[in-house]
């Protein structure tokens, strides 16, 4: 249900293609009308590395470009 369709159906190539991952997490406890509530972020959450790097094993040390 949280599928955002591909600008394009090809994917970059090269060592130096930046991939980011994001997550927003909410919660729906504030009301906004009788029917509807409002979505409230309340963490986010992000990871990023180049294709370069995409095979080292340890996410946590930064990769060397």
């Amino acid at each position: 249900m949280c599928y955002m369709r591909p600008l394009k159906n090809v994917a970059p190539v090269g060592d130096r293609v930046l991939y980011v991952f994001h997550d927003f997490e909410t919660t729906q406890n504030k009301r906004y009308s009788d029917l509807a509530t409002i979505h409230v972020l309340n963490l986010v959450c992000v990871q990023h590395f180049f294709s370069r790097c995409e095979d080292d094993e340890d996410i946590e040390i930064d990769c060397v470009e």
